[in-house]
């Protein structure tokens, strides 16, 4: 009967560990490609991962302007990731590009150059540019400028050459 318990115990303390363990490592994403948030450095990273295995930072998680909402850095990097991730899954990442959702300026999908905005990426400070923000917002992408369309010469930014997926 004793035995049995610190059998028990044993096992308890073991899964535990590895519990906490896996609570520092960075999310992978599922079969080892797609989005995922790696926190192993100092500031958090959205990160995706090709079907090759090579990773490819897309969003550095520096300000913490949501932190007293309860969004610190780590927290937007978990959530974008598995938006992104979502979307990606759902082929519903195609362009990334500038909007308004809830009165708020927003970072958000678009499935055609022109198109709405479709899916919340990520919501702006208020009073941050969008087009500027949307164009230093990809680590990949350098500065470089954004597509722009239609009158207001809305930005968006053609994801899919990243992401492997054919342009038709």
């Amino acid at each position: 009967m004793k035995l049995a318990r610190l059998t028990n115990v044993l096992v308890a303390g073991v899964v535990a560990l590895g519990a906490t363990a896996s609570i520092n490592q960075p999310s992978q994403a599922q079969g080892g490609r797609g989005f995922y948030c790696d926190n192993s450095t100092r500031k958090p990273v959205t990160v995706y991962q090709n079907e090759k295995g090579v990773t490819e930072p897309w969003i550095r998680w520096t300000s913490n302007y949501f932190q007293n909402s309860g969004y610190d850095p780590l927290t937007r990097c978990q959530e974008v990731s598995g938006r992104l991730e979502t979307y990606r899954r759902n082929k519903q990442l195609r362009y990334v590009t500038t909007g308004h959702m809830n009165g708020q300026n927003v970072i958000c999908t678009a499935n055609q150059l022109n198109g709405q905005c479709n899916e919340l990426i990520l919501t702006l400070k208020p009073n941050e540019n969008p087009v500027r923000t949307l164009t230093n917002l990809f680590a990949w992408r350098s500065g470089a400028a954004p597509s722009t369309s239609g009158r207001n010469k809305t930005p968006y930014i053609d994801v899919r050459g990243h992401l492997g997926i054919r342009k038709e």
